[in-house]
C-alpha cells in the first residue's frame, strides 16, 4: 500500500534521531548505505528524512545496520503501514469519500458521513466533553460539511446496515434524533443509500465484533476500517478483509429488507412526533 505523507514523515524523524544520535551526516549515511550494493545520494537521505521519498525495504534493511537501531526502522514501518495499524482520521475520511464503494454496519451511531450537524454536534459533544465550545462547533460543521458532499456525489456506493436499537437512541435530543432519520430516510428515498436494519431480537447477529468499514476502491486494495473506544484500525491483509466481507453479507441476511427497512425509519419518526 502506498504509504501517506504523516507516514512518510514520522519514519523520516526517527530516521533523522537515529543518525543525530549515531553522530553520521547524511552525506556519511548515503556513502555507507552505497557500500551494501546499491548507490543512493545524500539528498536521497535528506527526502526520506524529510518525508519526501520511501524508503525501499532493501534501504530500511540496510539503514538500520548502519545506524543500529536493532530493526526498529522496520518494526516502525510495519506500525505505520501494517494491517492493524492505527488509522489516521484524514487518511480514513480521504479514503472514504474517494472510494468505489462503502459496506459499513453500524450499532450506536450513523456513520459520520451521514450525520446531521446537530447530531454530530451531540454525539462529539458527550463522547468528548472535554472540548471547548469553539472545537465541538468546529468538528460538527466540518462534519457536516462532508456529508453534504458525500449526499450530493454520485460515488461511492454505500451498502449500510445498522442494528435497530440504534434508532431508538436519543442523542442530543427526541428532535435531533427526527431530523437524523428524516435526512436519512430522504437518501435512501433518493436511492443514495442502501440501508438494512437488523431488528433487535435477531438471534443470529454476526455484529459483536462492532463497528467496521470496508472501503472498496479501484486503484487501492480493499481495506476494512475498524473502530474502537479509542482509536480506529486498518485492516489490508486479504484473509481479514475477507473475513469482515463474510460478517457484512452475514448481517444482510438476518436484516429487514428495503421496504421493511424504510418502514420502520418512518414507524420510528411517528413514535417521536407522539401519532
Amino acid at each position: 500500500m502506498t504509504p501517506d505523507e504523516r507516514t512518510l514523515k514520522v519514519f523520516g524523524r526517527e530516521l533523522r534521531r537515529l543518525r543525530v544520535e549515531a553522530e553520521l551526516t547524511q552525506e556519511a549515511v548515503a556513502r555507507r548505505t552505497s557500500l551494501h550494493g546499491t548507490t543512493i545520494s545524500n539528498s536521497h537521505v535528506s527526502d526520506i528524512e524529510k518525508g519526501k521519498a520511501v524508503p525501499r525495504p532493501w534501504l530500511r534493511r540496510a539503514l538500520d545496520e548502519i545506524l543500529q537501531g536493532g530493526g526498529r526502522l522496520e518494526r516502525l514501518w510495519e506500525e505505520l503501514t501494517g494491517s492493524g495499524r492505527r488509522a489516521w482520521l484524514h487518511e480514513v475520511a480521504e479514503r472514504t469519500h474517494r472510494a468505489d464503494a462503502l459496506y459499513e454496519y453500524q450499532a450506536l451511531v450513523f456513520p459520520v458521513y451521514l450525520q446531521t450537524e446537530a447530531y454530530s454536534r451531540a454525539v462529539i459533544r458527550y463522547g468528548a466533553p472535554w472540548l471547548s465550545a469553539n472545537e465541538l462547533a468546529e468538528r460538527a460543521q466540518q462534519r457536516a460539511r462532508r456529508a453534504q458532499q458525500m449526499a450530493k456525489a454520485l460515488s461511492p456506493i454505500i451498502w449500510l446496515v445498522v442494528d435497530q436499537s440504534l434508532l431508538m437512541r436519543r442523542y442530543g435530543s427526541a428532535e435531533v434524533q427526527l431530523r437524523q432519520l428524516e435526512y436519512v430516510a430522504d437518501l435512501v428515498d433518493q436511492e443514495r443509500i442502501n440501508l438494512l436494519i437488523v431488528p433487535v431480537d435477531e438471534p443470529r447477529h454476526a455484529g459483536n465484533n462492532g463497528p467496521f468499514r470496508v472501503i472498496t476502491s479501484a486503484d487501492q486494495p480493499e481495506v476494512v476500517y475498524v473502530e474502537s473506544a479509542h482509536q480506529g484500525q486498518i485492516i489490508t491483509a486479504t484473509n481479514e478483509v475477507g473475513r469482515y466481507r463474510m460478517w457484512f453479507a452475514a448481517l444482510q441476511g438476518v436484516a429487514w429488507g428495503p421496504d421493511r427497512t424504510l418502514r420502520a425509519l418512518q414507524d420510528e419518526m411517528k413514535r417521536i412526533n407522539g401519532d
